[in-house]
């Protein structure tokens, strides 16, 4: 046997240690003794973290709103931004009984984390993905929420009209030609990138929220860090009121809260 001292990590980068340091927190119980199986599995971790693999992916497991969802890599890692589309619908005081959709859900960790504010909620987590819908259904059978409910459709069409009180969303965003795509090659491009330089995804939730919403219903549109009046014009351009922007932990606009 041998200790946590005897893997080197000398050589790798400050990011890496801090990585591998938490991999083995993760993955090991007992991190004073490793067989040189381990050891060998240890080091072929810290060469994929080098070359810019998520950790949360290879620990399978990403933090959201304090808890912890399995991911992989048919889903989106969850980003501490996209919490204020939760911090958001919490400050709202929506009616008991509420009818949400998150569109999109990926892992389901906005729309778990939304049916947990409210245990009267009914959310619906939707994926046109049905391998994300399969990593959502697990996140599902951890937290076994009554009031959370998954549905394979592409994006809203399967919902009927003036029937949802609040549609949520972080949909993909980013141009297919955007350089920032080199740094997420590991994730999935269906939940990343969109047409209509990153914006077909708004035009279409937008065009379904005024059909589907009931009346004064609310839309809540995570968007990227430069495209605040792009879905602002989206929004104008099917009939919905802009009633807020919301920034992000870093001063960024992030968020666009509309009601129909």
């Amino acid at each position: 046997m041998k200790s946590e001292k005897d893997i080197d990590l000398s050589k790798l980068s400050f990011e890496t240690k801090r990585d591998i340091n938490f991999y083995i927190k993760e993955k090991f119980k007992d991190s004073s003794k490793f067989t040189q199986s381990q050891i060998s599995n240890i080091e072929n971790v810290a060469k994929s973290l080098e070359e810019g693999y998520p950790r949360d992916y290879l620990i399978g497991n990403s933090e959201f709103y304090g808890r912890k969802y399995f991911v992989d890599q048919r889903v989106l890692i969850p980003r501490p931004e996209t919490e204020v589309l939760v911090d958001t619908i919490k400050s709202l005081n929506l009616s008991d009984g509420s009818i949400l959709c998150d569109l999109g859900t990926g892992s389901g960790c906005i729309g778990i984390s939304l049916a947990m504010l409210n245990e009267s909620f009914i959310v619906f987590g939707v994926d046109i993905s049905e391998e994300a819908i399969l990593v959502a259904r697990k996140n599902d059978l951890t937290y076994m929420k009554k009031n959370f409910f998954l549905i394979q459709s592409n994006w809203a069409s399967c919902f009927q009209e003036n029937s949802i009180d609040c549609i949520i969303s972080n949909p993909p965003y980013i141009d297919k030609d955007d350089s920032h795509l080199a740094d997420l090659k590991h994730e999935p491009l269906l939940a990343l990138v969109s047409e209509l330089h990153g914006l077909e995804a708004f035009e279409i939730i937008s065009q379904q929220a005024k059909q589907l919403l009931k009346k004064d219903g609310l839309l809540l549109l995570e968007h990227g860090f430069d495209q605040s009046e792009h879905v602002e014009k989206i929004i104008y351009k099917n009939d919905l009121k802009l009633i807020r922007k919301i920034k992000d932990l870093s001063g960024n606009d992030r968020v666009i809260l509309a009601q129909k």
